[in-house]
């Protein structure tokens, strides 16, 4: 293909397919650890040009975001498939820079050259994946260390430098065992001596000190909390079609079913959660929403949080509206502030109408300003709601923790997916805002995965009925006075680091080549 050899193309090939089986449906951990071991080993041993560098780290990351997000088919066809092959740019871009750095002509590999190297390298994946999730409003989900939300170990080191420290881990040790490979395969052919393999060395380390990390983290008895809310999350299962909006009266009714189940069983909770906007048209304009709500409080809601469209003058916002105190008090709105690209907003349709044709109705939808801390009446307890894939946008929920909020509340509709790996791969995502933040999140969702995620990033309850079925969670969530944690405060410190590593690794390389 392109003249690009057909090893070249296999060796790209099982990259992507490597980095789609770290995430759901899959969800194997081993294979963000491995993922990148083919193209990059293919890259230091056979050094292609340019050209063939960016189309091999192109077809890698095709084949990669066309299986893993391929559940955006249930949306949209033509989004989904320009969408992966724009995001297919930044693995392009990563390996074009690690043939520069790494694969060099005529240089014996030694422990120190590929210690440089893999530094290089991963922050050069750092880089680029934080670049996918920001250019264009970014789509950031399933970064590399995403990969490693099961091992709980290794995620808490988040709340250090959010999920691209852990990526640059994981990609770091990705290389460093590529390198080793290699080398060993020159000692083995009499190309160099052998010699002591420090850079292996460090991977253990660096791998190691993760470890210990995580481990203190995990085996540290958990603060005791100075003050518990009980709640309630209502999964109502309603059917979605993104061409098509569902009746309101439909709405109502099961989410009123729903609250009257979940409280019979759990008593009256001090928060009621319903998930984001169901329905085509606004909470003000809908009598029938409104007596839902007010039926959901005199069952025991002492408070609720639902989502819905809100509509004032002729701007239209996806809102999260709490409803707490005495029955007539006005409420308190958190806006969207993160649109989702293709969904809820349409680039340059300004200027290109015809490109609203592409995706669903309703992709018109104006952003809020503010981060909203919305606060129980009585209790105190702030909450940071976040709507639909917020809580996949690591900044927008920093953000929200700057403000010290006791919960990060979801609210999410995820039934657009149907079956597929759409909403848990959602979850994936979502649970490293929790460790990220150090406060419980707790998701309500349409149809799936409605949960309680503490801290840690444990998942304590969720609805497993999923899909089609409706169901709820209730209990209790017990909590401290909130704290910022290093990330928290320093947001993306890793990438700041990982682009100055990068500009020195060019200049180099550059001055190694003779300016070439």
């Amino acid at each position: 293909m392109f003249g690009i050899p057909t090893a070249g193309l296999l060796c790209a090939g099982l990259t992507g397919l490597g980095l789609t089986m770290g995430f759901a449906p899959f969800s194997q951990p081993l294979a963000g650890w491995l993922a990148l071991i083919p193209l990059a080993y293919y890259g230091v041993r056979e050094r292609p040009d340019l050209r063939q560098s960016f189309g091999l780290g192109w077809f890698a990351g095709a084949t990669h975001f066309l299986t893993t997000f391929s559940w955006l088919t249930s949306v949209t066809v033509a989004g989904w498939f320009v969408l992966c092959l724009y995001m297919a740019i930044y693995p392009a871009l990563w390996f074009v820079l690690w043939v520069r750095f790494a694969g060099r002509d005529g240089e014996p590999m030694t422990s120190a050259g590929n210690i440089r190297h893999a530094v290089l390298g991963a922050s050069a994946w750092v880089l680029t994946e934080w670049l996918r999730g920001i250019v264009f409003s970014g789509f950031g989900w399933n970064e590399l260390g995403v990969s490693q939300g099961n091992l709980l170990l290794l995620a808490q080191i988040a709340d250090l430098g959010g999920v691209p420290l852990l990526s640059w881990v994981v990609a770091f040790g990705g290389l460093t065992l590529t390198l080793t490979v290699r080398r060993f395969e020159l000692e083995i052919r009499g190309a160099q001596k052998w010699k002591p393999r420090w850079d292996f060395t460090a991977g253990v380390f660096v791998l190691g000190m993760t470890m210990v990390y995580g481990a203190r983290t995990v085996l540290h008895p958990t603060e005791k909390g100075v003050s518990t809310l009980s709640y309630a999350a209502i999964q109502p299962a309603v059917p979605q079609d993104p061409w098509r909006s569902a009746g309101i009266t439909k709405v109502a009714e099961e989410l009123t079913r729903g609250s009257e189940i979940a409280l019979a069983q759990s008593g009256p909770v001090d928060l009621l959660v319903w998930p984001e906007s169901l329905s085509g048209t606004g909470w003000r304009e809908e009598p029938e929403f409104q007596r839902a709500i007010q039926n959901a409080r005199h069952m025991g809601a002492r408070s609720l949080l639902t989502g819905s469209l809100d509509i004032r003058g002729p701007e239209t916002f996806n809102s999260a509206i709490l409803f707490t105190g005495p029955e007539g008090r006005s409420p308190q709105v958190y806006d969207k502030n993160h649109l989702v690209i293709m969904g809820e907003y349409v680039p340059l349709a300004g200027v290109f109408p015809w490109l609203r044709k592409l995706v669903p109705p309703g992709g018109d939808l104006t952003a809020g300003k503010n981060i909203g801390i919305l606060e129980l009446d009585g209790s105190g307890v702030k909450i940071a709601p976040l709507i639909c894939f917020e809580d996949s946008v690591p900044e927008v929920v920093r953000r929200a923790a700057g403000q010290l909020p006791h919960l990060l509340v979801n609210l999410t509709n995820d039934a657009w997916f149907g079956k597929s790996a759409g909403a848990k791969q959602h979850l994936e995502n979502a649970r490293f805002r929790a460790i990220e933040t150090r406060l419980p999140l707790l998701r309500a969702t349409n149809d799936g995965v409605t949960a309680l995620i503490s801290p840690k990033g444990v998942i304590l309850d969720r609805e497993l009925k999923s899909y089609q079925r409706a169901g709820f969670i209730a209990g209790e969530i017990s909590f401290s006075e909130p704290k910022f944690t290093l990330y928290t405060q320093w947001g993306d410190w890793i990438v700041g680091l990982s682009t100055g590593f990068v500009l020195l690794g060019l200049i180099w390389t550059r001055s190694m080549r003779g300016g070439a």
